[in-house]
């Protein structure tokens, strides 16, 4: 009986420790990590040190280190002296495998607020393609293959950070893919907070093909550096490449890396590193590349370096961008095809910004401005409502109660991970901020962002207002920093009259149309007659009716409210059909 009551109060103190710890308390402001590949056996093994600030407001003595599940923990050492740490499975889905190998580390005293310590560390395993976190869920096995390819093997290589593989250590409450856009909140948040982080890593590959080559996100111009070492499995002498992920501010991109036999291929703006066989795709993507040019030095600085391609392989994984680096199979497609895949990561080398849906719909908005530019407004306009539908359900998500009211301090662009809002939402508001103010004044704000400078949510909006008497607070205000929903026309009524004494047969046409969305806009109305048509543009509030007077040739015969360039809960009355009477002698 004394030694059952001795073991349930060691499990009981165990598993006290293990929930009294705060995954968040502590920050990793440097890493320095040394790597070591082995892809026939889908090894990798890492050593290093690892710089940790206390953060939270009390003492903490128990850092939590986490790394993939498939990866195991063989040391921790404080002052080069062994400390004491208890090994623990943590389920959560930043990871491909669906868990985390979890250290809870107890240091000889503790830490106080704002007190950094460094600690040694030793971890490793294999890293296979694993997609047990999608799976789980019910999704095929093939579909979720394609969006977690990374893995270490002979033919295939490629491992990204934070929210794929758990490569390198760090620390965050359990998350599901379950749950929403929980997952990228967390990894958002983990971001945000080391966004000033040094991170240093130097991958080892040993392989007897020299031509051999490691890249990687903000890796050397050179794809490796060619050394001989010991070979343990064989006892004599082999080839090492080695290269180095150095990062002054983590937060701002993920670490990640690929090894293959790539060839580079250089052009001006653009580097594409390439298998031998993917030679002349490589180069379409460079000309696809360059024809982007076009637009983007009309709208944004030149780039300070290139954009990176790196092919991935497994024909069948899905393309992967963060910032100026994008991961992806090498297709063959049209120009257009390729231009379109390629201008978001082409946007991200010349611009940047701490606000993700900044960052995020400028992407996509570049993208449909090529497309404007190569087939026109309305194909772009099409090209940009392809993000509707999932941005209807993201909206009718965020409803709560039988009134369909919702908390407009949630779910914002200021404060969302949801991709569909960050990139198809924020796409739809520089569009719309392009039709109200026109290319030159968007142009000049986009000059004039300094993303250092970006501290507050109102800070492009003073860009576009500065020197101009445009109030676009309103604007902001139902678009940006709250979540408003979406605005919901319909035409109410048409008038027309014939302007007297007028030999050129003029009609004064009035429009009044009713705003029933709960977010205002400016909106198109294209008023159409026998000769032809004309487009005047009108400010609807929410839950009000407006009119617009114009004056066109011969009596109106359709009105149409908006062209598809403002985001609208329905088109259900979006157009109608004048009635014959509506014109007045």
């Amino acid at each position: 009986m004394k030694q059952c009551l001795l073991v349930a109060i060691v499990v009981a103190t165990l598993g006290g420790h293990v929930w009294a710890v705060d995954r968040d308390a502590f920050t990793v402001t440097h890493y320095q990590l040394e790597v070591q590949i082995d892809r026939p056996t889908h090894v990798m093994a890492v050593t290093g040190r690892i710089i940790l600030r206390n953060d939270s407001k009390l003492p903490q003595k128990n850092p939590v280190l986490q790394v993939s599940s498939s990866l195991s923990w063989n040391g921790v050492a404080f002052d080069n002296k062994p400390v004491e740490w208890i090994g623990n499975d943590y389920t959560s889905d930043i990871d491909h495998t669906g868990g985390l190998s979890e250290v809870i580390v107890t240091l000889p005293a503790a830490v106080a607020p704002g007190v950094s310590v460094t600690l040694d560390i030793q971890y490793g395993g294999t890293v296979a393609a694993d997609a047990t976190r999608f799976t789980r869920m019910g999704a095929p096995e093939e579909l979720a293959g394609r969006n977690d390819w990374d893995q270490i093997s002979e033919s295939f290589t490629a491992v990204r950070g934070l929210g794929h593989v758990v490569w390198y250590p760090l620390s965050l409450p359990a998350v599901s893919m379950s749950e929403g856009d929980t997952v990228f909140r967390a990894i958002d948040e983990w971001m945000a907070r080391h966004r000033n982080s040094q991170f240093d890593a130097r991958i080892h590959v040993i392989g007897d093909d020299v031509k051999l080559c490691i890249a990687g996100v903000a890796m050397t111009s050179s794809c490796g550096e060619i050394g001989q070492v010991s070979d343990p499995r064989t006892g004599g002498v082999t080839n090492e490449v080695t290269n180095s992920i150095r990062l002054s501010n983590l937060g701002t991109m993920t670490p990640a890396f690929a090894v293959a036999d790539y060839v580079r291929l250089q052009r001006p703006g653009v580097t594409v590193l390439h298998t031998p066989q993917n030679q002349s795709i490589a180069k379409d993507f460079a000309a696809a590349a360059e024809t982007n040019e076009l637009v983007l030095n009309d709208w944004l600085t030149p780039p300070a370096l290139p954009f990176v391609v790196i092919e991935l392989t497994d024909a069948n994984a899905n393309p992967y961008q963060d910032g100026p680096l994008l991961f992806t199979p090498l297709r063959r497609a049209d120009s257009a095809t390729l231009g379109l895949l390629l201008m978001p990561v082409q946007v991200a080398a010349r611009f940047s910004s701490p606000r993700r849906w900044i960052q995020d719909g400028l992407q996509r908005f570049l993208q449909a401005l090529a497309v404007d530019r190569r087939a026109g407004r309305k194909s772009a306009l099409q090209f940009l409502n392809e993000y509707l539908p999932p941005l209807l359900s993201t909206e009718a998500a965020a409803d709560t109660g039988p009134s369909g009211s919702k908390d407009q301090s949630q779910n914002t662009l200021v404060n969302t991970s949801d991709e569909i809002l960050l990139r198809g939402k924020g796409a739809f508001v520089f569009w719309m901020l392009r039709d109200m103010l026109g290319d030159a004044p968007l142009q000049r704000a986009l000059a004039a962002y300094r993303p250092a400078q970006d501290s507050s949510p109102s800070y492009l909006q003073s860009l576009l207002e500065e020197g101009r008497k445009r109030d676009l607070e309103w604007f902001f205000d139902d678009w940006v920093y709250r979540d408003r929903g979406l605005p919901d026309f319909r035409v109410e009524s048409v008038y027309a009259r014939p302007v007297l004494d007028d030999p050129n047969q003029l009609s004064l046409v009035t429009v009044t149309i009713e705003n029933r969305g709960t977010a205002g806009a400016e909106v198109p109305v294209l008023i159409q007659t026998a000769s032809g048509e004309r487009t005047v543009r009108i400010l609807s509030p929410a839950h009000q009716k407006v009119s617009a007077r114009s004056q066109l040739p011969g009596s109106p015969t359709k009105v149409i409210v908006n062209d598809g360039s403002v985001p609208v809960r329905s088109s259900e009355y979006s157009a109608y059909d004048v009635p014959a009477n509506a014109t007045q002698p």
